[in-house]
């Protein structure tokens, strides 16, 4: 009877996955016009002239002439008084760029004026992001998941979140995604609040390890690649081979898919989600495909600005080349920079082939940016003008190389790290619950023969290199240091 039960669900997963993969996407003008729409009687609508613009027989270009390109600067600028601030005095906004109350704020890097962004999250935004989740788990059953018969994985922040005074409630997207999804989710999804709960990382891992150990059902696991790595290793064989399928995102998974692929079944098959605090999952791979397929019918609107500054609509996008994109969505943020850049191998289905962020340094998806670093280096030891720093995947830390012919201050680099963790907020998360460890620093003696080692030329117009891959930093560790 169980096998019937088994044999029966299977087939009925299925059947839904394969009716849910042919519903059609919108086109992206639909999307505009019904986002213009949704927000014409909203404080930014009215100022823009959203009834007027609604008339126009053709709306992307009149939109584009009356609204111009944001950024977050911009946006707290514009909200003025009422831009949150901190997650103590933050309050909802009601009817800003969006109709309605918004309440909720996904917590991500920070920027010049402040350690965090503070990013709206609509009741609208979480539910077409539900729905983009829907739609992913749809082709991982065409691919031979069984959400009936085994359980899924999700590594996130912690959900020890509650609301401030004002009732807001703010958190990083993983975890606010696990805290808002709905409670009958429980009985597939892992780990059970009690677990991700867990404020300490280390804890968290501790006890999601007991949970694959005790178990044989985990078939898909979902999270960061740095995570998902410490994890694996962490598990006994026997307890990895229940997993079937990797489900990441948020970073390269190039320095660890070698280490992984080792770690895990052969079969295994790796799925690539990109996905931002202002737009929720924005394309996944589908499983057997290379690259990702970009998914432009969540309620986001989207535009690229190519190299020369020349800003497009999706509809006129070219393979090959790399654009920075800005999107508008239902959350209220109107022609939005977001920071990230997109390359696609195709249009035809549209390919997303490589995202990259803002220079940062996010090996263990701590998003600390180049200005970052050169901030904290000017105010702890500006001195020092040859600089570099880089994770150490294995030590679990950064490292500072330093060009001097002078012996390293005594705390200096834990001095740097302190004003680090002040003016970035996931790194000083990550750095409160062990999940990067103190700075490490390295005196380097020989500039010419530094830049050698790593490939680079002297002299010229070239810059001093100043973040390092962690292939680059283990080549320096393994030479003991220049």
């Amino acid at each position: 009877m169980a096998r019937t039960s088994t044999g029966l669900s299977d087939r009925l997963g299925r059947f839904w996955a394969r009716r849910r993969i042919r519903i059609p996407a919108s086109d992206p003008r639909d999307t505009l016009f019904r986002l213009v729409a949704r927000a014409q009687e909203t404080r930014f609508g009215q100022e823009h002239q959203f009834k007027s613009l609604l008339k126009a027989p053709d709306l992307y270009p009149v939109f584009r002439e009356q609204i111009n390109p944001t950024d977050y600067a911009d946006w707290t600028a514009w909200l003025g008084q009422r831009a949150p601030r901190d997650e103590a005095t933050a309050a909802p906004l009601v009817n800003e760029g969006w109709p309605g109350v918004i309440d909720t704020y996904c917590l991500s890097s920070g920027t010049s004026t402040g350690r965090t962004k503070f990013i709206p999250y609509s009741q609208d935004m979480i539910r077409v992001n539900r729905r983009a989740a829907l739609d992913l788990t749809a082709h991982l059953i065409e691919a031979g998941f069984q959400p009936l018969a085994s359980k899924s994985l999700y590594m996130s922040g912690s959900t020890k979140l509650h609301r401030n005074v004002n009732g807001v409630l703010a958190g990083d997207m993983s975890a606010l995604t696990k805290y808002l999804a709905p409670r009958w989710l429980d009985l597939f999804a892992m780990p059970p609040q009690r677990i991700s709960s867990l404020p300490d990382w280390n804890q968290r891992l501790e006890a999601t390890i007991g949970l694959f150990e005790s178990r044989s059902d985990i078939a898909l696991l979902s999270g960061i690649p740095i995570w998902q790595l410490t994890l694996l290793e962490h598990l006994s064989e026997k307890a990895r081979t229940q997993i079937r399928f990797l489900v990441h995102g948020g970073m390269s998974i190039a320095p660890y898919r070698a280490r992984m692929q080792s770690l895990l079944p052969a079969e295994v098959q790796f799925v690539e989600v990109y996905a931002a605090s202002e737009l929720g999952i924005g394309a996944f791979q589908w499983p057997g495909e290379q690259g990702m397929r970009f998914t432009p019918h969540y309620d986001v609107f989207y535009e690229f600005e190519c190299e020369n500054g020349q800003i497009i609509p999706l509809w006129e996008v070219k393979p090959g080349h790399a654009y920075q994109v800005l999107v508008t969505c239902c959350s209220g943020l109107w022609r939005y920079r977001i920071g990230d850049q997109l390359v696609f191998s195709q249009t035809d289905p549209l390919i997303l082939s490589h995202v990259a962020r803002d220079k940062t340094m996010s090996a263990f998806d701590e998003k600390v940016t180049e200005g970052e670093c050169a901030e904290a280096m000017a105010k702890i030891q500006p001195t020092f003008a040859d600089y570099s720093v880089g994770p150490d995947l294995e030590g679990r830390c950064h490292v500072w190389f330093v060009v001097t012919s002078e012996p390293l201050p005594q705390g200096w680099v834990q001095q740097l790290d302190r004003h680090l963790r002040d003016c970035n907020q996931d790194y000083d998360d990550y750095r409160s619950d062990g999940r990067i460890k103190e700075p490490q620093a390295v005196r380097i003696s020989d500039r010419g023969a530094y830049l050698r080692r790593l490939g680079r030329d002297e002299g010229g117009q070239r810059k001093f290199p100043r973040l390092l891959s962690a292939t680059e930093v283990q080549l320096l560790l393994d030479s003991n240091g220049p």
